[in-house]
């Protein structure tokens, strides 16, 4: 089943994957806060509102691809977006770095959501789970394949040094759009519609979106109730919450529990890599064979016993145990949710649908790390990993009565 767009597809997420460990997790928080004189509330919030930014127009710009059937060429457009602006946030000053950075963020996500919508064009919905997973661990495969390159470059600039964080930036940048090429050539729009303009296509973007919203509770059996698709969404902003807590904060739990610094982080993050992309794949396979609800419900609670086990055990070699077995799960959990919206979602109205995912996905980015930010500074590091815990419960809890 590994066809050429099969892997055209999956090496789009080698080339995100480097960008999001190499940009977002590592060096622009400490190009800001070491280099810039800026501080974590001020990452925060700018990364929060750009988050909030892209919510508000994913959607949109999902129904637009949708109405005019040309999803490639704002692929290609948000992509080349992404990658120049990794690469100018390292040679500006602090104001400028937080706009373009936003930038950045905003049109990766995009791009992200339209890349999924892709999947249509290249296996059938009975094959969904298995690509998802292929995409995933691939994409976790190019988190360790952008670690390996970084350290040569980081060793010789220095691991904290300006040069060697605008080295970085333009590694991320080149492998997001050399990874990104096969896609570009080999998987073409395979919807065929009347060649629509944008103004038509804006207008029924905004149609469809409406008509969209509306059907998020419907009438069943003369009351009101709500549609797996909102059910979903909204066990999905629960959980995701606690997740991208996980992935905002663990360079800094390593550090301030464990006592990992940055160059002592790079292997264990490269091991929870390597095990997401295990634990996409497989859960991929079990969710073509069991469906994404059943894994969903499997995962999540695995979820709930690792961040347990952090909170009572706290060393390095239950942190890089637990962690690989988080990535596990993690992973299991983007591959599962992707496929979760291609069963649920009608085909003409695929990217609107991952659209509305991510929507609830990126605000989900910001409340949860708030909490979490909050109890970690008031009470502590247990208290905030507690906070983990309720969202995934709430979320789990949420996501019971589902049935597809």
């Amino acid at each position: 089943m590994i066809t050429k767009k099969v892997f055209s597809w999956s090496l789009y997420d080698f080339g995100n994957t480097a960008f999001l460990a190499l940009f977002i997790t590592f060096f622009f928080p400490i190009l800001i806060k070491v280099h810039l004189g800026g501080n974590e509330f001020q990452i925060g919030l700018v990364m929060g509102l750009s988050i909030l930014v892209a919510a508000l127009f994913v959607p949109l710009i999902g129904a637009i691809s949708d109405a005019s059937g040309k999803r490639m060429p704002l692929l290609i457009v948000f992509t080349i977006i992404t990658a120049a602006a990794t690469i100018l946030v390292g040679y500006s000053g602090l104001i400028l770095a937080f706009i373009i950075a936003a930038i950045a963020n905003i049109s990766h996500k995009i791009s992200f959501d339209i890349y999924d919508a892709k999947m249509i064009d290249i296996v059938s919905p009975s094959s969904f789970g298995y690509l998802s997973g292929f995409g995933n661990a691939v994409g976790y495969f190019g988190t360790i394949g952008a670690l390996a390159v970084a350290y040569p470059i980081l060793s010789h600039f220095g691991w904290e040094s300006l040069s060697g964080i605008r080295a970085v930036f333009w590694e991320a940048a080149a492998f997001y759009i050399i990874f990104s090429l096969p896609l570009f050539f080999f998987v073409p729009d395979k919807i065929k519609q009347v060649k629509v303009g944008f103004v038509k296509a804006f207008k029924k973007g905004l149609k469809e979106i409406k008509h969209t919203i509306a059907s998020l509770v419907v009438r069943k059996a003369g009351r009101r109730t709500f549609s797996t698709f909102s059910r979903f969404l909204a066990a999905s902003f629960m959980y995701n919450n606690g997740m991208n807590t996980v992935i905002i904060f663990l360079a800094l739990y390593g550090r301030e529990v464990i006592g990992l610094g940055v160059q002592q982080f790079f292997p264990v993050f490269a091991a929870m890599a390597l095990s997401a992309a295990a634990g996409s794949f497989l859960f991929g396979r079990l969710s073509d064979k069991y469906g994404p609800v059943k894994m969903i419900k499997v995962a999540l609670s695995i979820w709930i016993g690792v961040i347990i086990l952090l909170i009572l055990i706290t060393s390095y070699t239950t942190f890089l145990i637990v962690g690989s077995l988080g990535g596990v799960v993690l992973g299991a959990i983007w591959t599962l949710n992707r496929h979760m919206v291609t069963t649920i979602s009608p085909t003409h109205k695929i990217a609107e649908f991952f659209g509305f995912e991510g929507l609830t996905e990126k605000f989900s980015g910001v409340i949860g790390p708030i909490v979490f930010g909050y109890l970690a500074i008031t009470f502590g590091y247990t208290e905030a990993l507690i906070s983990i815990i309720v969202f995934l419960i709430i979320g789990l809890a949420l996501f019971r009565p589902i049935k597809i």
